[in-house]
């Protein structure tokens, strides 16, 4: 009897109806957008064309290969549980561009048992050859990927030299003249200009009036409201306002004639592994070539009232008590918040004691000793603290001063500098607006490279004039003690007739905090709580800025 032989072409495949996971990855970089339809199309007909089944597709719009945190992770997670053979990608590019992340997560993937296979590169990974030529895929897609970054630090390089934004778009509160114009008699159809940001006529005074609304102590959604039911003004894109919407273009501080940057010197790969934000915080404004709607001394208030806003826990930034906010434990630096108690008649009293937030949340693991402080008595402290050590002796004060040379006051050198430097970077600003007007009237004036040596030129001195700006309004805001005495007098003759809320708002500008710390004594056969305080005011150095 002959056995039968069955032709090579015709034996079943071992991978017949394999279950496998389809990944699909669009890409963040413009020239690598495969669209998804492209990417599932070729995926079915490589299972289609081998025998494997798709059960299943994970799906990747916008983000990055240079770094894992994306949906692919669910798919290896179920490859460990044996659900699924492996992983289809279009190429083995879209299963990442990075190469610790690459070996880290396909080592995973096959220690599981599981398999990685492309649907447009045939590569046998079982072999030698097969794996080497993988790697060689694999190093490929980083190169591209480090490329095309590349490409993109040096283009936002030159528009950072240039003064401009990273991205040309339209900017809420200007009118944006783009660098390339479609122009039917240009050659190719575009004309090509000098890109450059004007202040609108309209919405520049609006962008200027959310800024002095904002340092007035207006919320972001109060702001939002005013532009979407109020004046009925879209953002740049045709949309409503929203609370972050309004947050990311206030601190831009594109309205302040600058530009938000990363630090070139800070190492976190900021537009590499992540694209959010500097995980270190290092972002850093310089000088833009746009006109400011706002003054130098705006945008200091602005920025210090948004410190001062990040550093108030949400709950207190709308006073209940005098001392909301200000309360601090000594033992823990943490906050201290106001409780509820019942007074000795059994009445309810509100925000009674202060306690510490976290011996009352967290327990004696976070802060052992805890703090337990009637409000009454606090408040009775700072009264007493601000009529001993800031208003006294302004009326001790003789009517005819000491006759002597005084000091040089560094805060008033620093504003007549200040003004100085406003005044010449006002005439550096008209000087670009007439160059870069003339030159878009009549582009023949000046010879090319005339207009961009002149133009970088005032830009290069506007920049180091800002730069001057920021160092001496630092050294104009350092506070003086005899600066808050008229203000804690005239506290103090209406402290009893002003609301809390009001006292608390002028509190805010004396004190940075107060310091409470609570030890036990043992008096006979009784426990007796001494409570020690400890006032930070703000014309002093702040004590736990090494916190």
């Amino acid at each position: 009897m002959t056995d039968l032989l069955i032709p090579p072409t015709f034996q079943a495949s071992p991978h017949i109806g394999e279950p496998w996971l389809g990944y699909i990855r669009v890409s963040t970089w413009k020239e690598e957008k495969i669209s998804p339809e492209l990417q599932e199309t070729a995926i079915n007909a490589w299972a289609k064309r081998t025998g494997r089944r798709i059960v299943g597709w994970i799906v990747d719009l916008d983000a990055t290969g240079r770094n894992f945190r994306r949906k692919i992770m669910q798919g290896i997670e179920q490859v460990e549980r044996a659900e699924p053979v492996g992983i289809a990608v279009w190429k083995f590019s879209r299963f990442g561009r990075n190469d610790l992340g690459i070996a880290v997560n396909l080592a995973r993937l096959e220690h599981a048992g599981g398999q990685l296979a492309s649907a447009t590169e045939e590569v046998d990974a079982r072999t030698a050859v097969g794996r080497f030529n993988r790697a060689i895929l694999f190093d490929l897609a980083v190169f591209e990927s480090d490329r095309a970054g590349e490409q993109w630090k040096e283009t936002h390089a030159h528009r950072r030299a240039l003064k401009l934004p990273a991205t040309g778009r339209p900017r809420f509160g200007y009118i944006w003249h783009p660098r390339r114009v479609p122009d039917p008699e240009a050659p190719g159809g575009i004309r090509l200009q000098e890109e450059r940001y004007e202040r609108h006529p309209d919405l520049g005074p609006v962008g200027t009036e959310l800024y002095e609304r904002k340092i007035a102590r207006e919320g972001f959604a109060t702001l939002a409201h005013w532009l979407n039911d109020e004046m009925g003004i879209p953002t740049t894109r045709g949309n409503r306002w929203a609370v972050n919407t309004v947050q990311r273009y206030l601190d831009s501080g594109f309205g302040a004639g600058l530009l938000r940057v990363h630090d070139p010197e800070c190492t976190c790969k900021l537009g590499q592994d992540h694209f959010s934000t500097c995980k270190f915080g290092r972002m850093i404004y310089i000088a833009g070539a746009q006109p400011a709607l706002i003054t130098p001394d705006q945008w200091q208030e602005y920025q210090a009232h948004r410190k001062e806003v990040r550093a108030t826990p949400p709950r207190a930034r709308a006073a209940t008590y005098t001392t909301t906010a200000l309360g601090r434990c000594g033992h823990c630096r943490g906050t201290a918040v106001a409780r509820s108690g019942r007074d000795p008649e059994g009445g309810w009293i509100r925000g009674h004691t202060f306690v510490c937030y976290n011996h009352k949340n967290k327990g004696k693991s976070a802060c052992g000793p805890g703090l337990y402080v009637r409000r009454d008595e606090v408040e009775r402290e700072v009264r007493d603290w601000l009529a001993r050590d800031v208003a006294q002796g302004i009326d001790q004060a003789p009517a005819v001063p000491v006759q002597r040379t005084a000091p040089p006051d560094p805060r008033a050198q620093a504003a007549e500098s200040r003004a100085r430097t406003q005044a010449e970077l006002a005439k550096i600003d008209d000087a670009l607006d007439r160059l870069v007007t003339q030159h878009a009237l009549d582009p023949e004036k000046y010879p090319e490279d005339t207009f961009a040596r002149v133009r970088d030129q005032l830009l290069g001195r506007k920049g180091a004039l800002v730069k001057d700006l920021q160092s001496l309004a630092e050294v104009e805001a350092t506070p003086d003690r005899a600066d808050f005495r008229p203000l804690v007098v005239g506290l103090l003759a209406e402290w009893d007739t002003i609301m809390d809320v009001e006292k608390n708002a002028l509190l805010r500008q004396v004190i940075r905090r107060v310091v409470m710390t609570g030890a036990k004594s043992q008096e006979g056969a009784q426990w007796r709580l001494n409570i020690a305080y400890e006032i930070h005011p703000v014309w002093e150095p702040d004590p736990w800025a090494d916190r």
